[in-house]
């Protein structure tokens, strides 16, 4: 509730806007932010221009969803992502211009985890199958005499959690092992994360290397390569 009642009263400091518009007659959305009902509708408008500019594609900002119920992992505050996505995607399901390659980023400010609790936590989690991404906000608040603050830098933090999930699973994008790039993984912590710039450059594929000469026909054999 503390998170919630900060995102609700500081999400000015991150710029405020309506949805983006979707015209009668347009295409399906190419990308989806979706808020659960702990993230102001404000915000997400800000991520779905952020990468709607950043990325030249159709992104569209929903209205918040209702309360899910959503199951936590014993012994913790965290909560299964498999659970939260399978029941954001019904939840979501009659969004207006939503195709079959409408890609849909979810956002929450629930600390998130894998349903096996293998991890601390997760930033982000990905279904491929459902076509769709949760990032949790939960780690990206910076604090202030012990209390969450909704900062320029937490907004930053969320694009780039943002644009890495649309980059990865819409996009096709690759990861990489440049810590400076976007898709650096991976990433351990907050450090790791505001370490990596906002852009992602693909690395070129390797040449394969020069076919090794052949040894002449042998009676009775086959080629050897050397």
């Amino acid at each position: 509730m503390q998170r919630r009642h900060v995102l609700l009263s500081a999400v000015a400091l991150l710029g405020s806007g309506a949805a983006l518009a979707l015209k009668s007659g347009d295409e399906s959305v190419a990308v989806y932010v979706v808020p659960l009902d702990d993230v102001p509708e404000a915000l997400s408008a800000t991520v779905a221009r952020a990468l709607a500019r950043q990325l030249g594609i159709r992104v569209r900002a929903a209205m918040r969803l209702p309360p899910l119920r959503l199951p936590r992992l014993p012994g913790t505050e965290q909560y299964a992502a498999e659970a939260l996505l399978e029941q954001a995607v019904r939840a979501s399901a009659r969004l207006p211009g939503l195709g079959p390659k409408t890609y849909r980023l979810f956002i929450t400010a629930r600390d998130i985890n894998a349903q096996s609790g293998g991890f601390r936590y997760q930033f982000s989690m990905h279904s491929p199958n459902l076509h769709c991404s949760v990032v949790s906000m939960a780690r990206l608040f910076e604090y202030e005499n012990g209390e969450p603050r909704l900062t320029d830098r937490t907004g930053e933090r969320t694009v780039k959690l943002a644009k890495r999930a649309v980059g990865e699973l819409h996009l096709g994008w690759k990861r990489s092992t440049d810590p400076q790039d976007l898709m650096y993984a991976p990433l351990m912590g907050l450090e790791d994360l505001d370490r990596i710039g906002n852009e992602h450059r693909e690395e070129a594929p390797q040449a394969p290397p020069p076919a090794a000469p052949s040894s002449p026909p042998r009676k009775g054999g086959t080629l050897i390569a050397t």
